[in-house]
């Protein structure tokens, strides 16, 4: 069975997308493993079809915040068995994409949004220098990528000359209930997520 190892930087049961992929994966005969971490209010860990593990870092924000996680994942990678890497977003890419070649193995790059143009990056010039030189030196060097639609991955293609595969971001199908008289009940709609300026 072929082994793959995710890596993200946030709470494990919260990420619906990662949830999708992994048991996607997982169900297809993968045996897949997500690493994430630990947050000081991070309630357990759900079971899922695929394992799990979550660092408990000393730093939770900031610059010290990431130095830590790619180090420890760095080290975690280093020693792991593994057939395939996915990095989700571009800050956990660095380790992931290094530890592919050591280790002679696919690097995936998973990018669930233009990273380098968040507004919590952009609004900082420095930090935005920073992950853009990380991505400028690693994403046109990349053989495997894709991303949540069309234009994003046109874009990325015009930047780092990358093909970017697209795999949407929606969930999983269900039923669905039975429609009351309009009349009756008003309309909700429950947004679930976070939605960030542009």
């Amino acid at each position: 069975m072929k082994r793959i190892i995710c890596t993200v930087t946030n709470d494990l049961n919260f990420d619906q997308r990662m949830i999708r992929i992994c048991t996607s994966l997982s169900a297809v005969g993968f045996d897949v493993l997500l690493v994430g971490r630990q947050l000081p209010f991070s309630p357990r860990l759900e079971k899922q079809s695929y394992r799990q593990k979550r660092f408990r870092l000393f730093f939770n924000k900031g610059k010290l915040f990431y130095l830590e996680y790619n180090v420890r994942l760095f080290f975690y990678l280093f020693f792991a068995r593994f057939d395939a890497l996915c990095a989700v977003d571009l800050d956990t890419l660095l380790p992931a994409f290094i530890i592919s070649k050591i280790k002679g193995k696919p690097c995936v790059y998973d990018a669930h949004e233009f990273f380098t143009e968040v507004p919590e990056v952009v609004e900082r010039p420095l930090v935005k220098k920073t992950w853009e030189a990380f991505a400028q030196l690693i994403i046109p060097r990349l053989k495997y990528a894709y991303t949540v639609c069309d234009s994003i991955a046109v874009v990325f293609f015009e930047k780092y000359s990358t093909p970017f595969e697209v795999i949407r971001n929606v969930p999983v199908k269900k039923e669905r209930p039975t429609i009351r008289d309009k009349k009756a009940d008003p309309f909700i709609l429950i947004y679930q997520g976070v939605l960030n300026e542009g």
